[in-house]
C-alpha cells in the first residue's frame, strides 16, 4: 500500500474514533483527542528533536544541536535523513569515530538509493580527515562508476582535485559540468581545477559564474582571489581575499585560516606599492 494512502487510512481512523468518543461523552471526546495527540508527539519525538537540533546548528549553537541530536538518536525512531545529518555534525565537531558509526548504520538499515548514496559520500569523507585517504578515494571511484548525479560528481571531482593529479580530475569534472553546468559545487571544482593547472582565464571564467552563486565557503574567493593577482588584477584580488576572511572553511579542505590571512596580508601590501 502506497505510504500517502496508510495515511490518509490513519487519519480516517482516528477522526471516527473521535467522533465515536464525542457521542458517548464530550469529556471522553476530549480525553481521546488528548491522548492520540500524545500518542503522536510521542512516536514522532525523534524527528522533532532533529528538526529543534537542526534549528540549533542553523543558529550556530553546536553544543546544543548536538544535544537534541543525540536525544534524537536515542529515541530509537531516527529516521535516516537526521542520522546522516547527525552524522555530518559529528564530523564538523571532530567526532569522526562516532560520525563514522551514524554512517554504517544508516548504510545497514535504509534501503532508499539516495539516502545510501548519501551515506557512502560521508563514510569517504570520514576516511580521509581520518587520514585513510587509499579508502575514501576507492569508495569514491567505485561510487563513480555506479552513479552518475550530481551529489557524487561534485564530491568525487573536488577529492581527485585534493589527491592532486589535476589531468584527470579534469577530465571527471569536465564530465560532470556536461551533466549539470549550473551545480555550484561542480562549477568550483572545474574553476580550482583550471586554476591549479595554471589555465588563469578558464579559470577565471568559471569563478565569474560560481562567485554569482555566493559560495558559502571560504575557498571559491581563495582561489578566485589568487587567480585574479596572477593575473594581474590586483584590487579584484583584494574584494575577495576580503571576503574569504569573512567565510568558514568547508569541511575537507587544502587552506588554513592563516593561508587566507597571510594572503590577504600579501595582497595589502602590494596595492600599498601600485
Amino acid at each position: 500500500m502506497p505510504p500517502i494512502l496508510k495515511s490518509i487510512l490513519k487519519l480516517i481512523v482516528v477522526i471516527v474514533l473521535i467522533v465515536m468518543a464525542f457521542q458517548v461523552n464530550w469529556l471522553i471526546g476530549v480525553a481521546a483527542i488528548v491522548v492520540i495527540l500524545g500518542y503522536f508527539v510521542y512516536v514522532n519525538r525523534s524527528a522533532m528533536y532533529a528538526q529543534r537540533g537542526n534549528l540549533a546548528y542553523m543558529k550556530g549553537d553546536r553544543e546544543q544541536a548536538l544535544i537534541w541530536m543525540e536525544k534524537a538518536y536515542v529515541s530509537k525512531a531516527f529516521l535516516p535523513k537526521h542520522q546522516i545529518g547527525y552524522g555530518y555534525l559529528l564530523m564538523k565537531t571532530g567526532d569522526l569515530t562516532k560520525a563514522e558509526q551514524m554512517f554504517e548504520e544508516v548504510l545497514q538499515s535504509a534501503k532508499a538509493s539516495d539516502i545510501r548514496i548519501q551515506a557512502k559520500l560521508n563514510v569517504a569523507t570520514v576516511y580521509w580527515l581520518k587520514n585513510k585517504r587509499d579508502e575514501a578515494l576507492s569508495m569514491l571511484q567505485e561510487l563513480a562508476n555506479e552513479v552518475k548525479n550530481t551529489l557524487v560528481y561534485g564530491n568525487y571531482g573536488y577529492f581527485q582535485i585534493l589527491q592532486g593529479d589535476l589531468e584527470e580530475a579534469l577530465t571527471y569534472n569536465l564530465e560532470a559540468y556536461a551533466y549539470n553546468d549550473s551545480d555550484i559545487t561542480i562549477m568550483d571544482n572545474l574553476a580550482q581545477n583550471y586554476y591549479m593547472l595554471g589555465r588563469l582565464n578558464e579559470a577565471d571564467e568559471m569563478y565569474t559564474k560560481v562567485i554569482a552563486k555566493t559560495p558559502k565557503h571560504a575557498e571559491s574567493y581563495y582561489f578566485y582571489a589568487r587567480t585574479l593577482q596572477q593575473l594581474g588584477r590586483t584590487q579584484a584580488a583584494r574584494e575577495q581575499i576580503e571576503t574569504a576572511l569573512g567565510k568558514e572553511l568547508a569541511l575537507v579542505t587544502p587552506l588554513t585560516k592563516e593561508d587566507i590571512t597571510l594572503f590577504a596580508s600579501e595582497l595589502g601590501d602590494e596595492a600599498v606599492v601600485q
